[in-house]
């Protein structure tokens, strides 16, 4: 269980027009602090979908990438992986990147026509700048109080994964991007962290999976990509409802969550929901 925990937002789709010199891309990528007693973790969830938007970010808003102690990544898409031989290079040392197993299985799109947006690098090429690979489809206790999900089951009816394309024992077929995954940390007195890339599994399925293998229901706060751009009415309502239920103190879409369903939960959750931009400060 954690005392506390500091996320930076490094990489968004939107950035607000304050001093700060930060640039805004498609893409997604935190950078998360917090104290484990005497020592300090530095984790990086998502690398944002280019070095050089992910490197000019971290650089203006003082972080410290050096001292990285591990990279999370969500999935396999080009605008959470984009940024990670940036961050390799700069390193120049091993460190351990958690991901699934399927995180480089071909990645389609077909809209308006077939596109690859998987990992702009192979595995052989980030292993040699230095990645250690580690692969796993369950949950991974990352230190007291933080785990990844793993893969992330899909139960709820609305929730459901469209317009992704993978090829497999040579046939072209759905993607149900399994490798989707969150991370899920327990903050001492106000309850479970649920912080996502995509949330192509389903931000209510993430949340509720969550619950589950950490045994935390307090839902306190939930951060990072809804996929719902693009939603019909039908789910985002559904979505909505169910967060107003599940009652977290801080909601904070960005990325593929869209306008339209932002602009909803705002409507159904008040003050408790706020967009996210690049350089946000988000102490939990």
């Amino acid at each position: 269980m954690l005392q506390d925990l500091r996320l930076t937002i490094v990489v968004e789709d939107s950035a607000s027009l304050g001093d700060t010199p930060v640039w805004a891309q498609h893409g997604l990528s935190i950078f998360l602090e917090t104290k484990l007693g005497s020592e300090s973790m530095k984790l990086l969830m998502d690398t944002g979908a280019s070095s050089e938007v992910m490197l000019h970010n971290a650089d203006v808003l003082n972080l410290d990438l050096c001292n990285l102690d591990l990279i999370c990544l969500s999935h396999g898409h080009y605008d959470h992986t984009g940024g990670l031989m940036g961050i390799l290079q700069r390193l120049n040392r091993k460190i351990c990147i958690l991901a699934h197993p399927d995180i480089f299985a071909p990645k389609l799109k077909a809209r308006p026509i077939l596109k690859f947006i998987g990992p702009p690098f192979t595995r052989a090429e980030a292993e040699a700048a230095g990645a250690i690979m580690l692969e796993a489809r369950g949950p991974v206790a990352i230190a007291p109080g933080v785990m990844t999900t793993g893969e992330v089951p899909r139960n709820e009816s609305f929730e459901k994964v469209e317009g992704f394309w993978t090829v497999e024992d040579g046939q072209y077929c759905h993607d149900k991007i399994p490798d989707d995954q969150a991370l899920a940390a327990n903050i001492k007195g106000k309850g479970l962290v649920v912080i996502t890339g995509c949330a192509h599994a389903g931000i209510i399925n993430t949340i509720r999976y969550a619950q589950k293998i950490t045994g935390v229901e307090e839902l306190y706060a939930v951060i990072g990509g809804f996929h719902l751009r693009g939603a019909d009415e039908k789910r985002i309502e559904a979505t909505a409802k169910a967060l107003q239920q599940l009652d977290p103190a801080i909601v904070r879409p960005g990325h593929c969550t869209g306008q339209k369903a932002v602009c909803r939960l705002q409507e159904a959750l008040g003050e408790r929901c706020r967009p996210l931009t690049v350089g946000d400060s988000i102490q939990l």
